[in-house]
């Protein structure tokens, strides 16, 4: 069988085709490995076995000795080989243990050439590759048990070693009976507060739903709400203060706890548990109006909205504000429904923030979602452009926007509802909701969200790549506004070269969104340079030493928390200059009428 002039045309590998057909090169592959396999001396030793077998000489069958080199090729899947220290050879090998502790070196004279193939022994590591071919007894790897655990481990003496398990799939939906150790950890809490006949007011509740099921301590009144309304002690509608903080009529035992507890709570998956007991019992998702109790427990409860109390209108308000901002965190496809996946994908989470609540009484400290201060900002915004107070933004009241810094073809795309549709229900009117989404872009350009609405903006015939032809067509308006305000213009093709080298898309003056997600630091100013006047004046004549001082004053501050600070601090002072002057006005008056 050796390769020689005599060996027939059969056992010689064929050469390479010239061609250029994919299948010619595959076959010559294949011839190539079949001729490296059938040099193996254990290759040839079956070859022979085959031929004495077909010729019926079974009694001088020839026994293939053990050898590493081949035994990567016993009980391998087809197309799949089986490498040293893999599952599948330890898992062989453990059926082989019984074979090579008997003694047996070499299978019986009666047997064919498969099993004999089979009994060869497979190396655990490639160091004990290099023992001798023809040795009576290869020792095999040691044998692999588990652990109390389940996860697997060679014994002491071996080198080889299994991977312990390290992931486990998110459940879709909580176990529909409570663990022991959970249904314990419960009736500790009511022998601890001596609860004998049950529980009659939310604070008996609040130390279970904060230490055994680790959810805000702002859940404990919605879900003493949601409990009592499952056993239909009040009405699902009553969610007066009166309702929400009283207590129930009809005491809540241990047992009842525990059954509303089931197919909610997953103790261990505080995501899972989050999710299960926002939503309605029917739905699969959360709703904006899933929020209403838990946002009105807070204005209730926290201590930092005390002076809200009094004010219903600034209340609503409020409550309006957080529950957008988290739906556009997590509605990125502004359906109005928030799914289990995305509440488990998107920063930052709204479970950990709400557990921050806790934590601080002055609710500015919470700047995610809740931030009173971020409140006031947003709302003094929007109330300072709705000139006629109705609550409805047109056109020329967007204009007026940041100093007049928009372009008109910026407000025309916007209320264009092009980068997202309005929820005002009143046409070429902008809400409140759809300018809370749009400040929250226009203030912080490297979300994810931020960057499709300004990507979408600027993709004027929708082929998902912005081209320099559709940049000239809002850079023509900045160049008009920098000559009506004498300021010296820089032309198109500068400006290109310009944005080149800040994204470096893939191919020169076409941006695609990728494009932009890979360079999120610099997305903000390509698309400021071309919408906003202001932004394309504070870039043109930056000082990089300030801002980087104001990323080391406040590290962890987004673009839209400096925004806030900055306008709120205005505003402080501008309400400030406003209380002087009333006071200076009223002084005036009284000397008047002296």
């Amino acid at each position: 069988l050796k390769s020689d002039a005599h060996s027939p045309p059969w056992l010689l590998p064929m050469a390479a085709p010239h061609g250029n057909s994919a299948s010619d090169l595959v076959k010559s592959k294949l011839d190539e490995f079949f001729w490296e396999w059938l040099c193996l001396p254990e290759s040839q030793k079956i070859v022979r076995q085959s031929i004495q077998y077909a010729k019926g000489e079974s009694s001088s069958l020839e026994t293939p000795a053990p050898s590493p080199h081949f035994s990567a090729f016993r009980g391998a899947p087809a197309g799949r080989p089986s490498p040293p220290g893999s599952p599948l050879s330890r898992g062989l090998i453990r059926d082989t243990l019984s074979t090579s502790d008997s003694g047996s070196s070499a299978t019986s004279a009666g047997s064919d050439w498969q099993s004999a193939s089979t009994a060869a022994p497979t190396p655990s590591s490639p160091r004990q590759s290099g023992q001798q071919t023809g040795s009576p007894a290869t020792p095999a790897a040691p044998p692999v048990r588990a652990d109390a655990a389940g996860a697997a481990r060679a014994l002491p003496g071996g080198e080889s070693h299994v991977i312990p398990r390290f992931w486990w799939p998110k459940r879709s939906r909580p176990s529909d009976t409570l663990s022991p150790e959970t249904r314990n950890q419960i009736h500790d809490h009511f022998v601890k507060q001596g609860i004998t006949d049950g529980i009659r007011t939310y604070q008996q509740l609040e130390p279970i739903v904060t230490e055994v099921f680790n959810l805000s301590k702002y859940f404990v009144v919605p879900i003493f709400h949601k409990i009592k309304v499952f056993y239909d002690i009040i009405d699902s509608s009553a969610k007066s203060k009166a309702a929400l903080l009283n207590p129930s009529p009809v005491p809540i035992n241990e047992q009842m706890l525990i059954s509303w507890c089931q197919g909610k709570i997953q103790t261990d998956d505080l995501v899972l548990s989050f999710f299960y007991v926002v939503k309605k019992e029917h739905n699969d998702w959360i709703e904006r109006e899933d929020f209403s109790i838990f946002l009105t427990t807070i204005l209730l409860t926290h201590p930092g909205l005390d002076f809200l109390r009094e004010t219903q209108e600034f209340q609503d308000r409020y409550a309006d504000t957080v529950i957008s901002r988290i739906f556009f965190v997590y509605d990125q496809k502004d359906v109005g429904r928030i799914y289990l996946s995305s509440l488990r994908r998107y920063k930052p989470s709204v479970i950990e923030t709400w557990k921050q609540l806790a934590e601080h009484d002055d609710i500015k400290m919470v700047r995610d979602y809740f931030s009173y201060e971020h409140f006031y900002v947003i709302y003094c915004t929007f109330w300072e452009l709705d000139s006629d107070h109705d609550f409805l933004l047109d056109k020329d009241d967007l204009l007026k926007y940041d100093g007049h810094a928009l372009s008109r073809r910026t407000v025309d795309r916007i209320f264009s509802e092009t980068p997202t549709k309005f929820t005002s229900a009143v046409p070429g009117k902008m809400g409140y909701e759809d300018f809370l989404r749009f400040l929250l872009c226009d203030q912080d350009r490297q979300t994810d969200r931020s960057m499709e609405y300004w990507f979408h903006m600027f993709d004027l015939d929708g082929d998902g790549c912005i081209r320099d032809h559709e940049i000239k067509y809002f850079y023509e308006e900045q160049v008009q506004r920098m000559e009506c305000l004498n300021y010296d213009t820089i032309p198109f093709a500068d400006i290109m070269c310009q944005m080149n080298d800040m994204i470096s898309p893939k191919s020169e003056g076409q941006f695609r969104l990728r494009d932009f997600k890979k360079m999120r630091k610099f997305a903000g100013t390509f698309f400021s340079l071309f919408s906003s006047l202001n932004k394309f004046l504070a870039f043109e004549h930056r000082d990089p030493f300030q801002a980087r001082q104001e990323q080391l004053d406040n590290p962890s501050y987004s673009d839209w928390d400096r925004w806030c600070a900055d306008e709120y601090l205005r505003l402080a002072m501008e309400e400030g200059e406003d209380d002087d002057n009333n006071r200076g006005m009223g002084d005036d008056g009284a000397d008047d009428g002296r």
